[in-house]
């Protein structure tokens, strides 16, 4: 179903630009040949069998890869990870398309063709019943002698024999049916009035039809015609195809049975019996009265136009040149749309089977977690932080929710448990910070700016430490933390002062000035030592595909296809105190694929990282694997 539908897009897609393409291209080769009715309908013709074989060319690539191997398809699975659970976690795979559409949209591009093939088909099966009507309604009749002589002037010039002639009272002009026994039925009006010329360029013109078997190939073209009914392309070059068959018509009868003028004639007159010329009920019937030019058929008869063989063989080449550019276009420019499937959710107990190197890199990444907290905590000597990672690690220790992710990598996220529980610890220490608190930030700030003038950067109420979760959290100590911007642009300084938020003084000041241009406050963030307050150089994370919540896959680039570069290719970026990526840059990996990996990069998001209750900025590696396209 899927692959009916990628290939019914991409049909309709390349059908929507291609047609019209390939229209003027045959209009401009028509006007090449005006005055040769011959090589016009042959130019028209072409361009409805291109018209149909280009968008199935362009929609074979989407056959190909619906037949194609299936790649497994991208899951989002998560399980809980502890030593001894054997991990279920498939590999991504990352595709690429030229274009990418919703599957909506996709369906109901394709239900509106088939909703058009479904009226051409229709209209089709009607006029095949109004023509076979119209073949039980004729009849045969007696032909005079004047009728007779004419009939056989007109076989014998087109080499027929046997024709059948019918007269019926539900037709205004003369008509064609039939492929292997063709029946000529005749207006009774026509045979009523026995004008000779009317009747000869009636009969001669409909004999035209039955000797270049028109009846047969009318039908072919109704059924090419078919699957472009919606375009409006299709319908402008069905037209012509129409239109210059008639033309080729009236020139074979103005060559060998009528003089044009009287031929000319003719036409008119019996135009002016079946009006509007144009308007006959819808039938795969072949007829003078299909086309609605009889102004242009007149003068083509009228106009003497000189032709030779050398210049109609320059015009063909001409106008199949012009021909062949739709062609080498739609080679080139075809249009592959891939169709985004929506990836159904897994039941949490459904295990996928993955490779033993995959599992062992998962083990790998919780291992490390582990081993992360446990430094962190023998590194610090704040009470606060150090239960606060203590809890951590148990939390961690019953296990962490392992995902994998889109694009590659895995995400490690302690258990919903021990979310809830730091984030109710996070809101307790807030709460019992404000209410400690005497002064207001905004008499915090006058304080610190007083003291040291510049530009406010920040300003956040913070504790020194907590004494511990049972006591509701209180700290010794409530500060404000000022961090102002003072100098000059050429030597800016970035001074932290601490408030004491219950009295309202100077617990520190600190000022750092700034080595380099490219140096931010982000590497000034205040931390608590047993010597005092220092600052704090961005936190080094190692890889941390991991741990983003938006990990964008990267798009495989169009540059590198021909080269099928593959690999890995890892991406040094910093995070700021809000979680946004805002520097990547590629370390190493193949040169074709740097700059996708660091546009996706980029686009990665990240919880915000705190030390002592500050939001600090982290560096750290973000890793992205490439299969070869």
């Amino acid at each position: 179903m899927n692959a009916a539908i990628q290939v019914g897009l991409d049909f309709v897609i390349n059908a929507a630009w291609q047609l019209v393409a390939i229209a003027l291209v045959a209009l401009a080769a028509d006007r090449l040949m005006r005055g040769i009715p011959r090589l016009r309908h042959i130019i028209w013709v072409t361009a409805l069998i291109i018209s149909l074989s280009l968008p199935l060319l362009s929609a074979a690539p989407a056959l190909q890869r619906a037949n194609a191997p299936a790649v497994p398809p991208v899951r989002d699975v998560a399980v809980a990870l502890s030593p001894d659970v054997d991990l279920a976690i498939p590999r991504s795979v990352a595709t690429a398309s030229s274009f990418h559409i919703s599957k909506t949209i996709a369906v109901l591009v394709v239900a509106g063709f088939l909703v058009g093939f479904a009226f051409g088909f229709y209209r089709i099966m009607k006029a095949v019943w109004k023509t076979r009507a119209i073949r039980r309604e004729a009849e045969p009749f007696e032909l005079d002698p004047d009728m007779l002589t004419i009939v056989g002037r007109c076989e014998t010039v087109f080499d027929l024999k046997n024709c059948s002639i019918l007269k019926s009272t539900l037709l205004r002009t003369p008509a064609t049916i039939g492929i292997f026994r063709p029946v000529l039925i005749l207006p009774e009006q026509l045979i009523r009035e026995g004008d000779v010329s009317a009747l000869t360029a009636a009969v001669g013109h409909e004999l035209a039809h039955v000797w270049r078997r028109d009846y047969l190939l009318n039908l072919i073209y109704e059924i090419a015609f078919l699957p472009l009914s919606v375009h409006p392309a299709a319908h402008f070059i069905k037209r012509r195809i129409t239109q210059t068959r008639e033309l080729r018509c009236d020139e074979l009868v103005a060559e060998r049975l009528l003089h044009p003028d009287v031929y000319a004639r003719s036409l008119v007159r019996l135009a002016g019996w079946a009006m509007p010329f144009s308007q006959r009920t819808q039938s795969i019937m072949v007829g003078m009265a299909d086309a609605d030019i009889l102004e242009v058929r007149v003068m083509s008869l009228l106009r003497k136009t000189k032709s030779s063989v050398r210049r109609n063989l320059l015009l063909s080449i001409a106008g199949g040149a012009l021909l062949a550019i739709p062609c080498a276009a739609a080679a080139s420019l075809g249009l592959h749309l891939h169709v985004d499937e929506a990836r159904a959710q897994e039941p949490s107990q459904e295990r996928k089977k993955i490779s033993e190197q995959e599992t062992l890199e998962a083990r790998k990444h919780y291992e490390a977690e582990i081993k992360e907290l446990k430094q962190k905590i023998n590194e610090t000597t704040d009470r606060e932080v150090k239960e606060r990672l203590e809890k951590q690690l148990q939390d961690a220790e019953k296990g962490y929710t392992v995902a994998a992710r889109e694009g590659g990598g895995f995400i490690f996220t302690v258990n919903s448990e021990g979310q809830r529980r730091e984030r109710e610890m996070q809101q307790k220490h807030n709460a019992t910070l404000a209410g400690l608190a005497k002064i207001s930030m905004d008499q915090a700030i006058q304080i610190a700016t007083s003291k040291t003038p510049g530009k406010v950067l920040e300003c956040s109420l913070v504790g020194e430490r907590w004494s511990s979760e049972d006591d509701n959290a209180k700290p010794s100590l409530v500060l404000y933390h000022v961090v102002i911007l003072s100098g000059d642009e050429n030597a800016p300084v970035t001074n932290h002062v601490l408030v004491n938020a219950v009295d309202g003084s100077i617990f520190k000041t600190e000022e750092r000035r700034k080595e380099g241009p490219e140096e931010t406050r982000e590497n000034l963030v205040p931390a608590r030592t047993e010597s005092g307050w220092t600052t704090r150089s961005p936190i080094e994370g190692g890889v941390l595909n991991g741990k983003a919540i938006s990990l964008p896959a990267p798009e495989y680039p169009e540059i590198a296809k021909p080269a099928h570069a593959s690999g890995s290719v890892p991406v040094k970026i910093t995070i700021d105190e809000n979680g946004n990526v805002v520097g990547a840059e590629a370390i190493s990996g193949h040169p074709l694929l740097r700059a996708a990996a660091v546009s996706a990069a980029r686009e990665a998001k990240f919880t915000t990282t705190r030390v002592e209750g500050q939001p600090v900025k982290v560096s750290g590696v973000l890793v992205y694997n490439f299969v070869a396209q």
